[in-house]
């Protein structure tokens, strides 16, 4: 009977540090502050076909979970349609000829909604986070702060990139977060518990079967 207990209690421990493993996720990149309701940043404008691009790198390979930005269609500034969102590989200060890693369409967009894609595997390397708007699209990317977070890029016509780099500017609003890489410590320890446990369960069945 206590045998069977610790087994399945192990079991449990286990299972609890494998499922909150599996559900674990880091932000690999955050422009905004700690209450996003709260965009204090001049916005950039993102229309007629034109892109903004913020840059972000990966330690290691994962998956891209979920994707929040502060990028919205404006209504009173007419046109319609909305925004590629994507990721293209970052090999210098501009995004310019890059090709799409993976990208959505996101119909229009409002401030502070969250995109999560499915399937969007990344090696670890640089890579810029690009929104291209439609034709008809008027909008903008919301700066997250007014304090100067690192360079990014936008372009004055469809194609024509330009680094922004001005210590006035603060990053567009944006947030990644991926699949964690590895365990987080807790989960180690659920694991760790429930491994001895397991290996107790072991020894005591061991211990307690009839010789012969």
């Amino acid at each position: 009977m206590q045998i069977n207990t610790l087994t399945k209690l192990a079991a449990s421990l286990l299972l609890c540090g494998l499922t909150a493993h599996a559900g674990a996720q880091t932000v690999v990149f955050d422009s905004y502050g700690d209450d996003i309701t709260y965009l204090d940043g001049w916005p950039q404008m993102l229309e007629a076909g034109n892109s903004i691009a913020v840059p972000f790198s990966l330690a290691s390979a994962t998956t891209v979970q979920s994707i929040l930005t502060a990028i919205e269609h404006v209504p009173e500034w007419g046109g319609s349609g909305g925004v590629t969102l994507g990721i293209v590989t970052r090999n210098g200060a501009l995004p310019g000829g890059a090709s799409w890693l993976y990208s959505a369409h996101l119909d229009a967009p409002a401030v502070n909604s969250t995109f999560a894609p499915t399937g969007w595997a990344l090696a670890a390397g640089s890579y810029w986070l690009v929104a291209t708007a439609d034709s008809g699209f008027a909008g903008q990317w919301i700066g997250a702060t007014y304090d100067y977070t690192g360079n990014w890029a936008y372009t004055t016509a469809p194609g024509a990139w330009t680094e922004q780099s001005s210590t006035f500017l603060g990053m567009p609003g944006a947030r990644i977060t991926v699949a964690a890489a590895v365990p987080e410590p807790a989960t180690y320890g659920l694991m760790l518990v429930g491994g001895l446990l397991v290996a107790a369960a072991a020894r005591r069945k061991s211990a307690t079967r009839p010789q012969g």
